[in-house]
């Protein structure tokens, strides 16, 4: 009779285990999915912001060479 309550007692602290250990995992599966959109998202802010200044510079260089040719027509 006690081998039997032993048996139960080890059963159920092994499945508590089993689950807490199965909980844990499917977290860490929904943090990991979670950090992955979130580089994913950060990654197109990035690559935006390096595309705006881009254009930024693209436009002032533009206007440098405008200003550069108004002012050549202007002493002619």
């Amino acid at each position: 009779m006690n081998i039997n309550l032993e048996l139960f007692d080890i059963y159920y602290i092994l499945s508590g285990f089993v689950f807490a250990s199965v909980i844990f995992l499917l977290y860490t599966a929904r943090l990991k999915k979670d950090i992955r959109v979130l580089k994913r998202q950060y990654e197109k802010k990035s690559i935006g912001a390096d595309d705006s200044s881009l254009k930024v510079r693209t436009l002032e260089n533009k206007i440098a060479t405008l200003e550069a040719a108004l002012k050549k027509q202007m002493e002619k």
